[in-house]
């Protein structure tokens, strides 16, 4: 597999070589971002457990210094926390990176409402029989989709939305999944934003999900999307990290 994740040390000014062996202090950013991922309303488990150790790998790691004061390449102790106890060949690195990977997720609305909306023509309302198959609008703004369900007396009026969708399919529906550790640990740059992007594609590979690509006009960091009736994320002081030449295969 290609690149994967590479953890080798906080960017900091100056950057030398130091020999310690302690944790860090309040000073390294660590408690605050701390203190933020546990009040992000956003955040799932699995983005928990992957930003909370790379960050305590980068800065709190008390073995994470050679006896010449460099930093020690970051795969085995993350394999040492993460894959312990695990008895095949698996990689919890991988699934914690696929689990986090930006994408645009269904909602719930209309999506288990099984009854038939097409419009009535002799009385106002929907039709409300026993739906037996669905398809879905799609809001041009947002690229967001909707279910839409029909009954087999409205089987024709389902056939026609979906040719309507295929004619109008909107735009690329904006994201409202993942995105969550390159929104604490990413800072700006085109490198920075291919690296990670390339690190999502080589967990989704790993998970045999071939077809998953980052989004092209939105990135892949949750706090540049826009959620639509919202205001958007503030910007915030990011811990960086910086990514190289591991196969997540090989963690």
């Amino acid at each position: 597999m290609g690149a994967a994740l590479h953890l080798a040390h906080v960017q900091q000014t100056p950057v030398r070589k130091r020999k310690r062996k302690g944790g860090g202090s309040g000073g390294d950013g660590y408690d605050a971002l701390v203190a933020r991922v546990y009040q992000d309303q956003r955040m799932t488990p699995e983005a928990r457990e992957l930003i909370l150790l790379l960050a305590w790998l980068a800065v709190r790691d008390p073995n994470r210094y050679d006896s010449d004061g460099n930093f020690i390449n970051w795969r085995k102790r993350a394999s040492a926390i993460l894959d312990k106890d695990s008895p095949t060949r698996q990689s919890r690195l991988a699934d914690l990176v696929y689990a986090d990977r930006p994408r645009y997720e269904d909602k719930r609305d209309g999506w288990e409402q099984r009854t038939c909306a097409a419009p009535m023509i002799r009385r106002a309302g929907l039709c409300g029989q026993h739906a037996v198959g669905h398809d879905y609008t799609v809001d041009q703004e947002t690229g967001w989709r909707t279910a839409v369900w029909y009954c087999r007396r409205h089987e024709p009026w389902g056939r026609d939305l979906r040719t309507q969708r295929l004619a109008n399919p909107g735009p690329e529906p904006i994201p409202n999944a993942g995105g969550l550790v390159t929104s604490y640990l990413m800072t700006e740059g085109e490198g920075q934003e291919k690296s990670w992007a390339r690190l999502y594609k080589e967990a989704a590979v790993w998970h045999y999900d071939p077809h998953w690509e980052p989004p092209k006009t939105y990135g892949v960091v949750a706090d540049n999307w826009p959620v639509p009736g919202k205001d958007p994320v503030p910007q915030r002081a990011r811990l960086r990290l910086v990514l190289g030449g591991q196969d997540l295969e090989d963690v």
